[in-house]
């Protein structure tokens, strides 16, 4: 089975005591202030990799630092240094290894930028792990901040409202896509609207047209609330609606390859829906009475959907996974279908 160890490292994150996780996030901030380049601009990434700079002829790679500042990202060898500017950003490709360089890497990330008026590509090699984690820096920091059109929902199931189009940020995070907004048009209970990854059942880029200018619309299909919804994202940059897509189809590919080979029962998926269902309520639900099933029952299935790792506990309260999220999801699908 084709699991992301990047997620399942996160899904660790979140399970740790909030007082041990805030001290190793204050010792990582820590250290990553005291890391700055030349230019005074803060380090958020600093390993060794092999890599081909600079769209390089040759395709031989070399050894050495890849750091990257909200600003650049930064190639250096002993004899050269390539330095990308953030902006400069067009594609970010992740474990799509070019047929030049496949002899020399396992799992690469491949990045496409402009100098000048001239395309370039830059291939970086290691790991799954940490090019996983690399690649999603690089994606947050070439989309976070920026600034989105939003129409939220546009339809819910087949039926096409007229809503109207919002400004919002945009904010990307391990599991969803985040639109803050000061205005509060696009909040819902004071939380800022998001879409869970997990939840996504389809998206396309489409061209549309208003005002004369053709623009870039990412549509998103959604399951909110055991609806089918469908959102509208619209970026001022072709290159970020590029790079979001880019986002989109990695995570989304990362859930869903999780939960390739995993057969859940009719029972394991009743017990499922009930933690969905039950949200931040499950601790004071009575699942074994809620199901209609003897407590011994219930724990054996939340054993199986641990080890499937579609909960996170095999012990109640425990919640989804955003595997065991999207298996629910589909099944609202196919019911709503």
């Amino acid at each position: 089975m084709a699991k992301s160890d990047l997620l399942q490292a996160y899904r660790r994150k979140k399970s740790e005591p909030s007082d041990e996780r805030e001290e190793k996030e204050r010792e990582r901030s820590k250290k990553q202030t005291e890391k700055r380049t030349s230019d005074g601009e803060s380090i958020v990434v600093d390993f060794v990799a092999n890599f081909v700079a600079g769209g390089n002829a040759s395709f031989e790679p070399v050894k050495g630092r890849v750091l990257m500042s909200q600003r650049r990202l930064i190639l250096a060898t002993s004899k050269a240094k390539t330095v990308i500017p953030i902006t400069s950003i067009f594609d970010i490709a992740v474990g799509q290894v070019p047929p030049e360089v496949e002899e020399f890497f396992d799992y690469t990330v491949m990045v496409g930028y402009i100098i000048g008026r001239q395309r370039r590509t830059t291939v970086i090699g290691g790991d799954r792990e940490t090019i996983e984690k690399f690649s999603l820096l690089l994606f947050r920091a070439a989309l976070n901040g920026s600034r989105a059109r939003v129409t939220h929902p546009a339809r819910i199931g087949g039926r096409v409202l007229d809503t109207e189009r919002q400004p919002s940020g945009l904010h990307l995070d391990y599991e969803a896509v985040t639109f803050p907004d000061d205005d509060g048009p696009l909040t819902e209970n004071g939380e800022p609207f998001h879409i869970d990854l997990a939840s996504v059942i389809f998206f396309e880029v489409l061209e549309r047209t208003a005002d004369g200018e053709t623009r870039l619309v990412l549509s998103v299909q959604h399951v909110k609330q055991g609806q089918t919804v469908t959102s509208e994202i619209t970026l001022d940059s072709r290159r970020k609606m590029n790079i979001l897509g880019r986002y989109l189809r990695l995570v989304y590919h990362w859930i869903k390859s999780g939960v390739r080979d995993v057969e859940v029962t009719e029972q394991g998926l009743e017990v499922l829906v009930g933690l969905y269902s039950a949200g931040e309520m499950a601790a004071e639900v009575d699942f074994s009475e809620l199901l209609g099933v003897e407590e011994s029952v219930l724990d054996a299935e939340l054993e199986k959907l641990h080890e499937e790792e579609l909960i996170g506990d095999d012990e109640l309260p425990t919640s989804l996974t955003p595997q065991g999220r999207f298996v629910v999801n589909e099944e609202i699908e196919d019911v709503n279908v």
